[in-house]
C-alpha cells in the first residue's frame, strides 16, 4: 500500500513540473518586461501668416455673406394688398435679425486678425455688423408701426426709413473694412467668400420709389 501511494506522489511531481514550467513561460511573457512606448505623433504643420490671413479673412466673409444674400431678397411690394405686404417683410426682417445674430456668434468666434492690430480689426468688423442689427431692429419697428389697411402709411414706413439700405451698406462696410488693411488686402482678394460678398451686395433690396397717393 505504501508503495502505491508513493507511485501516487511520484506521478503527482511528475506533472506538477509541466505545470509550473508553462505558469513561468506565461508569466515571463505577460509581465516581464515594460509595454512599447506609443509612436511619437508627428509635428502639426504651423500655417505660414499668409493662410493664417486667408483662414480669418474667409470666416469673417462667409460668416456676413448669409445676412448680405438676405437682406438682397426682400418681398414684393403690392400696395393692393398692404396687410400682406406689411407682413411679408415683418417676416423678411426678423428672418434677417435672426441670420445677422448667427453671423455675430461666428464672428466672435473668429477671434481677433492675425495681423499687427488683429484685435481693432475684429471689433470693427463687429461694430459694422452691430450698426446693421440695429438699422435691421429700426426697420422692422416702422414696419410694425405702419397700419396695415393703408398702403400710404406702408410706403411711407418702407421709404421713409431707408434702414434697408443701411443695413446693406454696413454689410458691404465689412468687405471695406478688411480690404483697407494692408495685411488683410490679398487674403481679402483671394477668399472666395469674400467674392461672393461682394457680388451679393451688389443689388439692393427692392423698396417702392414712390409713395401712392391713396
Amino acid at each position: 500500500m505504501g508503495g502505491a501511494q508513493g507511485d501516487s506522489a511520484r506521478g503527482v511531481g511528475r506533472g506538477a513540473g509541466p505545470v509550473l514550467a508553462c505558469t513561468a513561460v506565461l508569466l515571463a511573457a505577460c509581465g516581464g518586461g515594460p509595454a512599447p512606448a506609443p509612436p511619437t505623433p508627428s509635428p502639426t504643420p504651423t500655417a505660414t501668416p499668409e493662410e493664417q490671413a486667408l483662414a480669418w479673412t474667409e470666416s469673417v466673409c462667409a460668416a456676413v455673406v448669409p445676412v448680405v444674400a438676405r437682406l438682397t431678397s426682400a418681398p414684393a411690394v403690392r400696395f393692393d394688398a398692404p396687410a400682406e405686404t406689411r407682413q411679408a417683410y415683418l417676416t423678411y426682417l426678423t428672418d434677417g435679425l435672426a441670420t445677422t445674430d448667427r453671423a455675430r456668434a461666428a464672428l466672435a468666434a473668429a477671434g481677433p486678425a492675425p495681423v499687427p492690430d488683429g484685435d481693432a480689426v475684429a471689433e470693427q468688423v463687429r461694430g459694422d455688423v452691430a450698426d446693421l442689427r440695429a438699422d435691421l431692429v429700426d426697420a422692422r419697428t416702422q414696419v410694425e408701426r405702419a397700419d396695415p389697411g393703408s398702403a400710404v402709411a406702408l410706403a411711407r414706413a418702407l421709404v421713409g426709413g431707408s434702414k434697408l439700405l443701411s443695413a446693406l451698406l454696413n454689410g458691404a462696410q465689412v468687405g471695406g473694412t478688411i480690404n483697407r488693411d494692408p495685411a488683410l488686402h490679398a487674403a481679402y482678394d483671394r477668399a472666395p467668400s469674400c467674392a461672393q460678398l461682394q457680388r451679393s451686395g451688389a443689388a439692393p433690396p427692392t423698396t417702392p420709389a414712390v409713395e401712392p397717393t391713396r
